[in-house]
């Protein structure tokens, strides 16, 4: 598909830098930032959309950002070809408790006909390169609890394309870490008991916003780190 946007895990955290490609562009995977860039280079105005995440920030598997604090959101584009609703990083077993009631609403009151996702969906926590923490989930607990997460997530949404993530890409890492060749692991809905109505992209994902406005929808939370319900 040819478009005048492209959707990618992580362009750069440079966003000025983002915007003045020669499309449209939205990233994820910075989950202390979000904003809207505009760029314009003679007649042709281009914009980049940071959508920061849908993280439970009390969550072990995001201790390592050491007291930064996530933004909570999603991004939405207003466009005559329907309107997208785009889905930040959830971190899947780790998302914000009240992340996938706050999607569905955003879904509803901004008419969405399309959805994507910046990828991160699983976290993988357990299998990380990185050291992980000793009180989160054991490997086997993360994966019987996203597949049953996102089993839930697709009830919600039966077409999604996802830009894999490098969280989403941990196990297809570890095959090769392990020098084990890709046809071992499963399509990734295959992964996790999903029908094929989730498109998972690895790289780039192009499609037509037919110039499209790009907007963050945060999702206000109480002092006690629920969502207050509001849009």
């Amino acid at each position: 598909m040819r478009g005048d946007c492209r959707m990618f895990h992580a362009w750069s955290g440079s966003f000025i830098q983002n915007a003045k490609k020669a499309h449209n562009s939205i990233q994820g995977h910075y989950h202390s930032k979000a904003a809207i860039v505009y760029y314009c280079d003679g007649s042709l105005r281009r914009w980049h959309m940071t959508v920061g995440c849908l993280i439970d920030h009390k969550a072990p598997a995001f201790r390592y950002a050491k007291g930064d604090k996530p933004i909570i959101a999603c991004g939405v584009i207003l466009s005559d070809r329907g309107n997208f609703l785009v889905i930040s990083d959830l971190h899947i077993p780790y998302q914000h408790p009240d992340s996938f009631e706050f999607l569905a609403a955003v879904r509803d009151a901004y008419y969405c006909e399309h959805i994507l996702c910046v990828g991160d969906i699983v976290d993988h926590h357990a299998g990380s390169y990185h050291e992980s923490e000793p009180d989160a989930l054991s490997a086997s607990d993360e994966y019987i609890l996203s597949r049953q997460y996102l089993k839930e997530l697709q009830g919600i949404f039966p077409e999604m394309v996802i830009t894999r993530g490098n969280h989403d890409d941990i196990p297809t890492r570890k095959l090769k870490t392990a020098g084990l060749p890709m046809e071992m692991l499963s399509d990734f809905n295959g992964l996790y008991g999903l029908d094929d109505g989730w498109q998972w992209v690895q790289g780039e994902y192009e499609f037509d916003t037919q110039d499209g406005v790009p907007i963050i929808v945060p999702m206000p939370l109480k002092p006690s780190g629920e969502w207050n319900g509001r849009l």
